[in-house]
């Protein structure tokens, strides 16, 4: 078998697809190694510019498919390696990384999954500002719950499991495969060394907040909360998930203050209060980011995803196990 297959999803990349794919044949452990392009569809240049590339290639052929975990599946489907690295196509991959990391799973057999530290190289919305400077508390090193980011799995773990990636989330399908890896006694290890750089969206904060409602982004975190109820994972997701409390007390704020105005004859009074306490909160998240705009985005964000987390929560399901419909652009020898 192919020692270590590296599979890069991709949804319009254009930019940066180059980029990725000669950093991955860079990093691949010579002579064995083999590079998997998964395009979600894309609707700009990204294969034009992946095709010259001595790789394998293939595109999703149903784009109401499209979603995070169905492009990971794919490639692991038709990936031969014993060892699967996971990365986005935007990102560059350092080129030690994959030996760092075979080199640690060869060494501790009850670990499936390694990562390294993420760069983020883009700052040109609140999101990727915030996430820059909370990389520690994102990305934390040694023992962890996710490789949020991509990172190098132990296939026989993933075999395991049934499938790699769940083709019914829109987003954390990286968080889902860590629960479901440490349901079944395995570990992962975020090591402090470089794994990649990412270079996320360049849009504007709302814009992109606009475009994770069209993706469907916002319905991830409910839709990976029903694949854990159906599995019987729910309590260790809602433990490692820390935003779930935060949502929870979004919902449980506008409850309360919607039964106290329902139930009471002071419901515009109820109503006010309730207005004045986001003011309060968002006057406080000003002070700690010291910006006003990042308090109003970040509560205008706490609103979208805990909306999305309950259209998501009853979304239907399709099983994670059921192919999806993939056309074969190229083989690598």
């Amino acid at each position: 078998m192919t020692r270590v297959s590296i599979i890069i999803k991709a949804y319009n990349e254009e930019v940066h697809i180059a980029s990725a794919i000669e950093s991955a044949l860079a990093a691949l452990p010579s002579p064995e190694g083999e590079v998997v392009l998964v395009d979600s569809a894309s609707v700009d240049k990204t294969l034009e510019c992946a095709l010259p590339y001595p790789i394998s290639i293939f595109r999703m052929a149903n784009a109401s498919e499209r979603c995070c975990g169905a492009g990971p599946q794919i490639g692991y489907t038709h990936a031969k390696g014993d060892f699967l690295c996971l990365m986005d196509g935007d990102m560059i991959l350092d080129k030690e990384f994959i030996k760092t990391a075979l080199a640690f799973l060869n060494d501790h057999p009850d670990v499936a999954g390694v990562g390294g530290r993420i760069d983020e190289m883009s700052m040109e919305n609140i999101e990727f500002k915030n996430r820059a400077r909370n990389l520690s508390h994102l990305n934390p090193l040694g023992e962890v719950d996710r490789l949020a980011g991509g990172g190098l799995y132990r296939r026989s773990a993933i075999d395991e499991l049934g499938y790699l990636t769940d083709r019914n989330l829109h987003g954390y399908e990286e968080f889902d495969l860590g629960a479901r890896l440490r349901s079944s006694g395995w570990k992962l290890v975020r090591l402090n060394v470089p794994a990649a750089k990412h270079f996320g969206h360049t849009s504007s904060t709302y814009r992109l907040l606009f475009h994770r409602v069209k993706m469907g982004y916002i319905f991830a975190p409910g839709e990976m909360l029903r694949a854990s109820i159906n599995a019987g994972y729910f309590a260790r997701v809602i433990r490692s998930l820390r935003e779930f409390k935060l949502w929870v007390a979004v919902l449980g704020y506008w409850s309360a203050f919607a039964l106290l105005a329902s139930f009471t004859s002071y419901g515009a009074a109820f109503a006010a209060l309730a207005l004045l306490g986001v003011a309060a909160i968002i006057a406080a998240l000003t002070v700690w980011k010291k910006s006003l705009s990042n308090g109003i985005y970040m509560v205008i964000g706490w609103h979208v995803f805990t909306i999305g987390m309950l259209f998501g929560l009853f979304r239907s399901r399709i099983s994670p196990l059921k192919p999806l419909t993939v056309e074969t652009l190229r083989l690598s020898r």
